[in-house]
């Protein structure tokens, strides 16, 4: 009971552990078609796997649904920077819905589709799974999820029926795709969710490809443009804030110019000459006139200004550590504050020596060494009722110089026509109309990669540089440059019209999902219909197998008979030829089957040695009731052969007539070599059998001398041993034959004592024949039968020595070739002509048909069957009256083996 209880824990685990992981892969890969900025998904596909998960472990894998769900959204909340106790109450609440929603799946399955779910065989089980698993449970779902989400107001009321909606139709298309192809993996031992590994999984796998690759380009194409519409939207802010920025250089300009022609205007000139450009550019904070006063000057200036300004003890001032206003400390060289407008809120301005403030200082550098207008570092204005951020705009002013000190290209610096702008609100006035709701954006002083100050927000978030939409330029405010960055809200990503990506997605997966439900119907219907096909085949099986058997075993005769087999159907057309027809008389399959008997007779006649004695094909059959008559073929091409064919009629509806052919053409050789063996052998004993008989019965039945007696006996003394040389040989060729071989003893031969005591025993007393040994100091190495080699060399230098009746040279030699040595034999003979060449070696043929050369014919013929037992040739060269060489070939080596 334990070990139940033990296989059972270890069962579940293995069910949870399954479904927490196949939950989390698909559901982050759903969220990865998510179109930005996260929160909308075409297809939920875990939703189709927790469904069929709870299907195939009987409801027990519902905690892992629960936790992977719950994992998956407390991770979205973090990548949404929102992971606190509220993202962890929403991420329990989606757990609960889908864990709810997949348990209602299986409810309403098992309730109103009942056995039919595991196999969705029939039309009726496919629609009604997919339809309550899908649209009616993922209601569920959706309700529970959106408005946790609008509970925690993560979405507006607003949009709810968007995210509803969108929820539902991700679910829904999740259930429809995945919940048949989870089931194909969970019941593959199953026949027909095997079978729907191929005609199901991958089918689908290349729609869900085509559908994510379109998916993927429309939301790409979707993301393009929006970006474009950002980017379209931050040149037009780069292009208003350039305007304005340009506009009030050229207002610091003019005034600029005025300061270099009139060095001594008055107070009231120059705030007449302002009046209009700050009524128009609320904007710029003031307008001053800044004199560069050395220290030398700095007591005339002061009483100067004093009368100018109408200002009492106007004097040179800066500010102490504590903030205050008093007299400057002497330096070489000051910029004050002459004239300044609007008066009124800057009158305490007046005098203030801006040369002592850093940020100003380093602009006032920066112009003096370019002699460029400048603008400074971000101030903060103090006179504003609250802190703003500001630049100082100089422009230097310039007239004839009389020395050559405090020059600028020939002339002296006179001072800076200078203007304190509002940074924020003269970007607000530049950007008002450009302005869209829910893209933002923010300007900073100083380029990328370097320390930057803050000029102006237009929200208080901060705009993301690192956001794929976020779009930043450059813009050139006198020597100075600010970075402008263009980033959307959220908000304006969540409002724009994101249909064409949605519709491509939900379209194409419901597209999808339909060629799913008609690759389920079809294999259910295609299942069903084998399963009756089967029972119907197994019937007529058992029927059929016995008939089965029976063709089969004719078909392999047909196919493995070596004689031929050629079948006409009751039109007398062929029907079907068997393999070895085609290998016997070299006709085609393809060029007789189909087609009539006369071109089967046309075939064979133009394949026969004698055309004109081939009766057709319908003689081979006689007539009907007739016994067997076989005919007799004799081809020459595609090689010679003896066929017997014989006809026999059939009774069969679809098979009229079957010839049937017998390759006879070693029966006939055999009879011919037999016949032909007999006629020489008859006729070389009949020769000698002739002298003895006629020279016996002269001496029995007549008196004849002394000198007679001896020549007629000296006759039959020849003849005898003429006859005993026939038979003997006859008897050698006869065992060489019959044993092949089995009676070879193989064994080192030594080349020069073969050769010598071989020319020894066959050397002739007459001194015409001169025998000529030419061998190597050291012969190579020979493995053979010693005795059958001695026979076949002896029988070979015995030919030369006999066909060469007027003597002459007979020369013996050792040749060698690759992998073979040869005994080569050359006599001075009559030699041989190239017709005879082709019939040497044959049994009873010899060269001198004049019978003034003894032998039997059969010598060389021995020496052919001994070479051939010991794995080598015999090569004739010979030309007539010229003489012979015959080169007895054996395989090299010591070591070389007999064939």
């Amino acid at each position: 009971m334990a070990g139940t209880e033990d296989s059972s824990r270890d069962s579940l685990a293995s069910i949870l552990t399954l479904a927490l992981t196949g939950y989390l892969l698909l559901g982050a890969l759903g969220l990865s078609f998510t179109i930005a900025p996260g929160y909308v998904s075409p297809i939920f596909p875990a939703a189709g796997f927790a469904v069929a998960v709870l299907l195939w472990s009987q409801g027990r894998a519902w905690p892992a649904i629960w936790l992977g769900s719950f994992i998956l959204n407390l991770g979205l909340g973090a990548l949404h920077d929102d992971l606190g106790l509220r993202s962890t109450l929403v991420a329990a609440a989606t757990g609960a819905g889908a864990t709810l929603q997949a348990l209602a799946a299986r409810w309403l399955l098992l309730r109103h589709v009942g056995p039919g779910w595991q196999a969705m065989e029939t039309e009726r089980d496919i629609v009604r799974s997919l339809m309550l698993a899908g649209p009616v449970a993922a209601v569920i779902s959706a309700t529970i999820g959106v408005s946790a989400l609008h509970a925690a107001q993560i979405i507006q009321t607003t949009d709810y029926l968007y995210s509803w909606w969108s929820w539902w139709s991700g679910d829904t298309l999740g259930v429809l795709v995945m919940l048949p192809l989870t089931l194909t993996f969970l019941y593959r031992s199953q026949p027909l969710w095997h079978d729907r590994r191929t005609t199901l999984v991958l089918p689908m796998i290349i729609a869900l490809e085509l559908v994510a690759v379109t998916f993927v380009a429309a939301s790409r194409w979707d993301h393009s443009e929006q970006k474009a519409a950002i980017q379209d939207h931050g040149e037009m802010l780069a292009q208003r804030l350039e305007q304005r920025v340009v506009a009030h250089q050229e207002a610091l300009s003019a005034l600029r110019r005025l300061i270099e022609v009139t060095p001594d205007m008055s107070y009231r000139q120059f705030e007449y000459f302002t009046r209009i450009t700050l009524k128009d550019n609320p904007d710029i904070f003031a307008l001053a006139s800044t004199p560069f006063v050395v220290h030398a000057e700095r007591p005339a200036f002061e009483r100067r200004m004093a009368q100018r300004s109408g200002i009492a003890g106007f004097e040179i001032k800066e500010r102490n550590d504590r903030r205050q206003l008093v007299r400057a400390a002497a330096r070489p060289e000051y910029v004050p504050v002459g004239f300044i407008s609007p008066l009124e809120r800057n009158r305490r301005a007046t005098g203030f020596d801006i040369n002592s403030e850093p940020v100003r200082h380093d602009a006032i550098q920066r112009a003096k060494r370019w002699g460029l207008p400048v603008v400074t570092a971000p101030i903060q204005l103090v006179q504003e009722e609250r802190p703003r951020v500001g630049v100082l705009l100089l422009h230097p002013a310039h007239v004839a110089a009389a020395t050559a000190d405090r020059t600028a290209g020939g002339r002296r610096l006179a001072g800076f026509a200078a203007g304190v702008i509002k940074v924020d609100e003269m970007i607000e006035i530049a950007t008002r109309e450009a302005a869209v709701p829910g893209i933002v954006f923010e300007v900073e002083d100083g380029l990328p990669h370097t320390e930057r100050s803050l000029l102006y927000r237009s929200s208080t978030a901060k705009v993301s540089g690192d956001s794929d939409y976020a779009w930043e330029r450059q813009i050139a405010v006198a020597d100075r440059t600010w970075t402008l960055r263009v980033a959307p809200t959220g908000e304006y990503l969540r409002q724009q019209d994101h249909w064409l990506t949605l519709i491509v997605g939900a379209g194409g997966l419901a597209l999808a999902s339909l060629l799913q439900m008609l690759l389920l119907v079809t294999t259910g219907t295609t299942a069903a219909v084998q399963r009756k096909v089967r029972e119907q085949t197994a019937e007529l099986q058992t029927k059929s197998d016995a008939l089965e058997d029976r063709n089969a075993q004719l078909d392999a005769l047909f196919s493995l008979s070596p004689d031929g087999f050629v079948a006409f159907a009751p039109d007398g057309r062929v029907r079907f030829v068997n393999p070895a027809f085609d290998t016997m008389t070299g006709i085609r399959y393809e060029d007789i089957v189909g087609k009539g008997e006369e071109v089967l007779d046309a075939e064979l006649r133009s394949r026969c040695d004698a055309p004109d004695s081939f009766a057709g094909v319908a003689a081979c059959f006689g007539p009907p009731g007739a016994p067997l008559a076989p005919r007799t073929l004799t081809l020459k091409s595609p090689r010679f052969a003896v066929i017997s064919a014989v006809g026999i009629r059939s009774e069969s509806a679809s098979l009229a007539r079957i010839l049937y052919l017998h390759e006879v053409t070693l029966q006939a050789e055999v009879d011919r070599m037999k016949n032909e063996f007999l006629s020489h052998a008859a006729h070389e004993l009949r020769t000698p059998m002739t002298s003895i008989l006629g020279f016996s019965e002269v001496l029995l039945k007549m008196e004849v001398d002394e000198a007679t007696r001896k020549d007629l006996l000296g006759t039959i003394h020849r003849q005898t041993l003429w006859l005993v040389d026939i038979i003997n040989e006859l008897l050698d060729l006869s065992r060489i034959e019959a044993r092949r071989g089995r009676d070879l003893t193989i064994e080192r031969v030594d080349l020069a004592e073969l050769v010598h005591t071989t020319v020894a025993g066959v050397t002739p007393g007459d001194a015409r024949w001169h025998v000529v040994v030419d061998l190597p100091p050291q012969p190579p190495g020979l493995m053979a039968d010693l005795p059958k080699l001695r026979q076949a060399l002896t029988n070979v230098i015995g030919n030369a020595i006999k066909y060469s009746p007027d003597g002459g040279e007979v020369r013996i030699a050792i040749v060698e070739a690759p992998g073979k040595v040869g005994i080569s034999v050359s006599d001075q003979g009559i030699g041989m002509t190239a017709e005879q060449l082709a019939h040497l070696g044959e049994r009873f043929w010899r060269a001198d048909t004049s019978g003034k050369t003894p032998g039997t014919g059969l010598g060389l013929a021995i020496v052919k069957e001994i070479l051939k037992m010991l794995g080598g040739s015999m090569d004739v060269r010979s030309q007539p009256k010229a003489g012979t060489t015959v080169v007895l070939w054996l395989p090299a080596g010591a070591g070389g083996e007999p064939a």
